[in-house]
């Protein structure tokens, strides 16, 4: 009895796992799917608002003076005076003696000059007296015509030729006398003085360097492209009277940044072979202050306000006056790709890819002129790799 149910009992067992395989194998459990959710990539983008802009234009250059020469004499002899502003960095006006010659031998030669032009004067008027006697004679006598050396007109031309010659050398000895006392072709400044006090001179020695206090130039280098930008006409039929675009320049000076202003008055007129630049020129007027003063509503004469002194040789900072252009797009130099596109996100926040025109470009951002409108939002960044069409989740930035 014990046997059977021992039986029964392995027989329900083996029953059971049969239909709970079978179960298992008809009906396997089923597990749970999940959809990959992908979430669109965060960027900054920044709208589009143009605007109206001047185009300065900076450029660097040194500080020189518009007329620099070498102070030449035309004589020789000792020197006997040397004003006291002929040193270096001494100022002098236009027809400022600067240097005397001993003229005491150029004294003598316009003296004999004159007593040159005396005795051929004398000469002169004998030889007409004696003409006249002749002709008279001849008239007198009756014999035919008279030929030019009965009349003594050959006689009277070369005393007339003698005395204009000798007029010639009491000019030359005139202008020899005048050229001892040196003085100064225009007003301006010594840069370096090369003779001192009795010194003989012989004719053609340099006496010093001298240059101009009225007007100062700046030579500026700047890039074909950036000439577009600038009111200026490189034209031989340009209006000289109409000044060119104004200048402002900089410079830590004395302790201080300090400033000046000039207008550009013509360009050189050359690309340079090793930099591609081309050169525009700018004129600082009375870079020294010397002619600072104005008439007051008194009618008295004042003093203007100035600022420091230019000095020759200063190394400046310049910045041009530009053109006005209308509806420029300022855009940080991120969004600037493949030099001349730029990405846009859509209404459906979606990327596409925009080509653009660039009027300016800079380190820290580009200008462009046209290829977008008001309203629209261009990628900055977020994205290194942007692809056409992808949707993304913009955040407007505020430069």
């Amino acid at each position: 009895m014990k046997t059977r149910q021992q039986l029964l009992i392995a027989l329900l067992i083996a029953i059971g796992g049969g239909l709970a395989a079978f179960a298992i194998v008809t009906s396997p459990p089923q597990t749970e799917q999940q959809e990959d959710i992908v979430t669109p990539p965060s960027v900054q983008v920044i709208k589009v608002k143009p605007h109206r802009l001047r185009m300065d234009v900076r450029s660097r250059g040194r500080v020189m003076a518009q007329t620099e020469i070498d102070l030449v004499t035309g004589v020789s002899g000792n020197i006997i005076k040397i004003s006291p502003a002929f040193v270096s960095g001494g100022f002098f006006k236009k027809g400022d003696l600067l240097v005397s010659i001993d003229p005491a031998e150029y004294d003598l030669r316009v003296a004999q000059a004159q007593a040159r032009v005396m005795e051929a004067q004398y000469q002169l008027t004998r030889e007409e007296a004696e003409a006249e006697q002749a002709r008279d004679e001849w008239q007198h006598l009756g014999q035919g015509k008279p030929n030019s050396l009965n009349l003594r007109i050959p006689q009277l031309k070369e005393k007339k030729a003698k005395l204009a010659a000798e007029r010639e050398e009491l000019k030359n000895a005139r202008l020899l006398r005048q050229r001892t006392d040196i003085r100064a072709p225009f007003n301006g400044r010594v840069r370096n003085k090369e003779v001192g006090m009795g010194q003989y001179l012989s004719s053609g020695a340099v006496l010093g360097r001298i240059y101009s206090s009225d007007l100062a130039e700046v030579r500026l280098p700047l890039s074909t492209h950036e000439l577009a930008f600038i009111d200026f006409t490189d034209s031989p039929t340009r209006n000289e009277s109409k000044q060119g675009a104004p200048v402002r320049f900089t410079a830590n000076y004395q302790g201080q940044q300090q400033t000046w202003l000039g207008h550009i008055v013509r360009s050189e007129g050359v690309v340079e072979q090793d930099t591609g630049m081309v050169v525009l020129v700018a004129q600082i007027p009375d870079p020294f202050g010397l002619g600072a003063k104005e008439i007051n509503s008194s009618g008295t004469e004042s003093t203007k306000s100035f600022t420091t002194s230019l000095p020759v040789g200063l190394y400046v900072e310049a910045s041009i006056e530009g053109r006005w252009f209308e509806d420029l797009v300022i855009l940080p130099a991120s969004a600037l790709r493949n030099n001349n596109r730029v990405v846009i996100v859509d209404q459906k926040q979606q990327l596409r890819f925009r080509t653009v025109e660039v009027l300016s470009r800079e380190r820290e951002q580009v200008i462009i002129k046209t290829g977008l409108q008001a309203g629209e939002y261009v990628l900055v960044s977020g994205l290194h790799h942007p692809i056409e069409g992808i949707e993304v989740i913009p955040t407007e930035i505020v430069p």
